[in-house]
């Protein structure tokens, strides 16, 4: 929950992730280009995979449109990892 309620507030600040969704350790973070017509921002998406990726965060593309934020963090994963992953993500969504 606590990494979820990390993703949550990311969500308020902005508008691309319409949705965070999951349970326990396997998380989604559903991002659109506009929450009204919930167009898929794939090319997003990919800039942010890649930007974590580059930090050594491995995330992924799912759902049918491949616009969901697939999180799936390793077993051995703190609040610590958690904190430091929001504010990754928070920095490569500011910078799209």
């Amino acid at each position: 929950n606590y990494l979820k309620d990390g993703l949550k507030k990311l969500m308020h600040k902005y508008p691309i992730i319409s949705d965070v969704r999951g349970h326990g350790l396997f998380i989604g973070a559903e991002m659109v280009k506009d929450r009204t017509t919930m167009e898929p921002a794939i090319p997003e998406i990919d800039i942010v995979v890649e930007k974590l990726k580059a930090k050594g965060y491995l995330l992924s593309t799912d759902g049918p449109l491949h616009n969901v934020l697939k999180i799936k963090p390793p077993m051995p994963f703190n609040k610590q990892n958690a904190d430091e992953m929001v504010l990754l993500l928070d920095i490569s969504l500011s910078e799209l």
